[in-house]
């Protein structure tokens, strides 16, 4: 026998349907809101607009105030404000909400680390290299050779820098530090291969690697190869500090080539006015 339902009944069923649905949509729309703030804010934050970075994440965190990714930016649009403790305490609301938050880690680490907090940002990134699914390690290796540089260890700093490179072939910055390491050691065709591969990839724009090319060119004394490198250098990144270093080396060049032939000139006439024994 079916069994009807009293009016009353229905209409209360009915209401508790639509009631949900309603509140289901607005919290759906709310997350759909946080999200694009969210998504403004972490190009902002990209785009180094720390200001409009900070606006859209501040409205997301309104909207989502437990989600870890959006305190993790908005600590870092804090931080590049000029705001250092208020990144700090965010960031560890973000750990908080969720204690695997490696770019969190990574975050908070590398501000003890501008602290001067070595121990304490060594202990962090270490405390990351143990996530075995983050998937930017290759940072976390460069950050601790960057550390164990200002430590002053530099065969550390190297075996550091190899580590984030095998992880990642083409992560340029610890390429660039490769080189470093080999350029200050004189050993100028190591160096000079590691600055080429540093300029490979997402570097390819960024002039220190390029004008370090030249100045391994020159340790070489391969002078007509460093001086076409110099002049791109001068060309794409004239407006910079490294545009006025290669216009500086390409005039040293210039001197040290005509000393050459001055020093040429003499030896063969030496040749010519000694006796024929």
């Amino acid at each position: 026998m079916t069994q009807i339902i009293p009016c009353f009944k229905l209409i209360l069923i009915m209401g508790l349907i639509f009631n949900l649905f309603s509140c289901s949509s607005r919290s759906a729309k709310k997350q759909q809101q946080a999200d694009i703030y969210f998504g403004a804010g972490t190009q902002s934050l990209m785009n180094q607009d720390y200001t409009d970075a900070l606006t859209n994440l501040l409205k997301a965190n309104e909207l989502n105030p437990d989600h870890s990714g959006i305190l993790n930016n908005l600590a870092m649009a804090y931080y590049f404000k000029g705001e250092r403790d208020l990144a700090v305490s965010t960031l560890n609301k973000s750990l908080k909400i969720d204690a695997s938050n490696s770019d969190a880690k990574v975050n908070l680490a590398s501000i003890y680390f501008n602290d001067g907090n070595y121990s304490k940002a060594e202990s962090i990134y270490k405390n990351v290299l143990r996530d075995l699914t983050y998937e930017k390690q290759p940072r976390t290796y460069y950050n601790l050779g960057l550390l164990e540089l200002r430590k002053n260890n530099q065969k550390e700093a190297l075996a550091y820098f190899n580590k984030s490179v095998k992880e990642d072939p083409n992560y340029c910055p610890s390429l660039y530090q490769i080189g470093l390491f080999y350029y200050n050691q004189k050993q100028f065709s190591s160096a000079y291969k590691s600055f080429k591969e540093a300029v490979m990839g997402t570097c390819f724009e960024t002039p220190a690697p390029h004008y370090q090319q030249a100045l391994s060119l020159i340790g070489l004394k391969r002078f007509n190869e460093a001086r076409v490198k110099l002049n791109e250098v001068d060309t794409r990144f004239g407006n910079t500090e490294f545009g006025q270093k290669a216009r500086k080396k390409l005039s040293e060049i210039e001197q040290i080539e005509q000393t050459n032939m001055s020093e040429n000139f003499h030896a063969s006439r030496k040749m010519m006015e000694s006796p024929d024994f």
